[in-house]
């Protein structure tokens, strides 16, 4: 019988995957985060506020942003400049996470788990459907976690893989200061999960971002309940002091692991 072996290599690259008990569907990304896939332009302005906000010369000075009056949809040229300080930034962040112990890294996590003793392993996010918590995704390839908390410990985890940053959101704050979103990785990227349940998730979530040393942790503002709606102070968003991109680097995104994938 004939077998077309570059198809069957192929299928089988494709094959559903399990993770964490989760099946992932082969869609439009990678299961791991790639340069090549990241800062997808999107003309959409997904921060979008009413003109009222603004006087006449601030909202004049940002029309070259826009193809539109009401500057809702953005224009080639901020797309084209946002793509490109995205991918700066990217490459900033990758270079940054190189630099990282990961021993200082492992650490960090161990002693966060020695000040929680009720965050658990978890091994199949099923048993966390509908459950209320915190929770803990360890990325040990990139010495990053990133806590948050959640109604539904399952749904969120997953929200995280599934989702796309907002290709105007990449940035936070400006290129050579603004943490890689959780949200830009994928769900392989995920070597570790440890939740709790609780009620008192936003104030859990506070003092567990309090704990980790900042280097190690994706998260963007400090967590809590400030942050509910997104409000919080310019001088509350996370700032890393970025390295530049190394010269000779293994492959795009790729860096050093602290255990074995």
């Amino acid at each position: 019988m004939y077998v077309d072996e570059g198809y069957d290599a192929f299928r089988r690259r494709r094959a559903p995957i399990k993770h964490f008990g989760e099946t992932l569907l082969n869609r439009k990304y990678s299961h791991r985060i790639d340069r090549d896939e990241y800062a997808q332009p999107n003309k959409r302005n997904t921060t979008w506020v009413a003109r009222t906000w603004y006087t006449d010369e601030q909202w004049a000075a940002a029309d070259w942003m826009y193809e539109d009056e009401d500057h809702r949809v953005y224009s080639d040229e901020f797309c084209q400049l946002q793509r490109e300080a995205a991918l700066e930034n990217f490459d900033a962040n990758m270079a940054f996470f190189l630099r990282l112990s990961g021993k200082d890294f492992l650490d960090a996590i161990n002693g966060l788990l020695e000040k929680h003793k009720n965050l658990k392993p978890v091994t199949d996010l099923a048993r966390w459907d509908g459950v209320e918590g915190v929770y803990v995704m360890v990325l040990d390839r990139y010495k990053q976690a990133y806590i948050g908390q959640a109604w539904d410990i399952r749904a969120r985890i997953k929200k995280h893989w599934s989702g796309v940053k907002q290709f105007d959101r990449l940035i936070f704050g400006t290129k050579e200061s603004s943490v890689l979103s959780i949200d830009s990785f994928r769900p392989l990227d995920t070597s570790r999960i440890f939740a709790a349940k609780t009620t008192r998730g936003l104030q859990l979530e506070e003092r567990m971002v309090k704990a980790v040393p900042p280097d190690f942790l994706l998260n963007r503002v400090p967590g809590g309940e400030r942050m509910m709606g997104g409000l919080f102070l310019p001088g509350e968003i996370k700032r890393r002091l970025l390295v530049d991109t190394p010269e000779e680097q293994e492959g795009p995104g790729v860096v050093d692991s602290v255990v074995a994938d």
